[in-house]
């Protein structure tokens, strides 16, 4: 989601209240002229939940009181309803609590988890890392949100050789397992200054690829991964020089008037605002698709949500729907999760998995 502050504030009060991608991803048309659609999945969300002001690398919270991993049940349910290509976000500081140092092995463990029950149900997963271009330090007893490439007193807090470190550990880990099916780099890089996000993205990919893994890599392009800006915020060329030749840039997309995914205006007022707003989902995703047409490369949609409190949103979906199956690209709701309660843009079924979410219908492809 576009906008950080409004869904950290979201996640810390949850909290509290406790097959492969290759053939896919193709871009365009098939050789028979048959439409190449991607597959649509779904953001299971929890394992980044609980970062509130005091958490850092040295206080990441506790399972089960700060974050979740969810259950066997929600991996399940989406898996029979046709989403079932799940991007999982967790947080760097607690699968690496110690730059440079061996991967937290009880968290590491947590993802193997929820990936052995992808599996068992027939799921694939991309493993996000939900960051935002950062990693949370403690400097003299309180936390620093410290910007990948930044200076702080002098000193580098968190560089992108830190960055490549944490990828290179963790694709030696999951690069045997074929349920995993794409690395998400960073989730929604913004407000980089003057670090390079094009550098370091370069730079995990060198430390992955170094491992003798090729697996899909995704990209998010920067300031929140807007996907009607991607080209004046990221420029008209792609930039990862890959040579597996495996890369797919992300982008998210959401339908309020501010891009942020909070959708604090109501439908009325952005109907009000905007006459052709039924058309406006198709109208964002357009300039990514296009961007990476130019480009000749393969691209995602890591993120797309609308309220369910109001069945006018829904019909936002179908023009978005078709430009990306048009383009042949996956796209993955925002979100599921067992900890939203009520949460406009949660998915996740109520009533002990007995009542679907009316977002459910609109967004649910036929398991084929």
């Amino acid at each position: 989601m576009n906008s950080t502050h409004g869904r950290r504030a979201f996640l810390a009060a949850a909290a509290l209240q406790a097959s492969g991608l290759g053939s896919i991803w193709a871009h365009g048309q098939s050789p028979a002229g048959k439409l190449k659609m991607g597959r649509r999945g779904v953001n299971i969300c929890g394992a980044e939940f609980g970062v509130d002001p005091s958490f850092h690398n040295g206080n990441p919270g506790r399972f089960g009181q700060a974050f979740t991993y969810n259950s066997e049940r929600t991996v399940a349910y989406f898996a029979t309803h046709g989403l079932g290509l799940i991007r999982l976000p967790f947080r760097w500081e607690r699968v690496q609590p110690r730059l440079r140092n061996a991967l937290d092995k009880a968290e590491v463990d947590r993802l193997a988890l929820f990936i052995d029950w992808a599996q068992k149900h027939g799921a694939s997963v991309i493993l996000d890392l939900h960051n935002y271009g950062r990693y949370t330090i403690s400097r003299d007893g309180r936390p620093i949100e410290a910007r990948i490439d930044q200076t702080i007193a002098g000193h580098a807090g968190v560089t992108r050789a830190d960055f490549a470190d944490l990828w290179r550990r963790l694709a030696n880990r999951f690069a045997n397992r074929t349920t995993v099916v794409a690395y998400g780099l960073m989730n929604e890089p913004h407000d980089m200054a003057d670090s390079s996000w094009k550098a370091i993205s370069q730079a995990a990919v060198d430390a992955i690829r170094a491992t003798g893994d090729a697996k899909p890599i995704m990209v998010a392009g920067e300031s929140y991964s807007n996907s009607e800006h991607f080209t004046k915020i990221n420029g008209p060329k792609a930039w990862i020089n890959d040579p597996s030749h495996n890369i797919i840039y992300e982008a998210h997309c959401y339908f309020d008037s501010d891009f942020s995914g909070s959708y604090r205006a109501s439908y009325d007022d952005e109907l009000l605002r905007d006459p052709a707003l039924k058309l406006r989902g198709k109208k964002r995703i357009q300039p990514f698709l296009d961007w990476c047409a130019r480009n000749r490369v393969q691209g995602i949609v890591g993120e797309y949500g609308v309220p369910g409190g109001d069945a006018r949103w829904l019909e936002l979906l179908p023009p978005f729907f078709a430009a990306i199956d048009q383009a042949g690209f996956d796209a993955c709701y925002w979100a599921a999760g067992e900890w939203w309660g009520k949460y406009p843009l949660s998915i996740q079924p109520g009533d002990d998995f007995r009542t679907p979410a009316p977002q459910l219908a609109a967004v649910a492809r036929r398991v084929r």
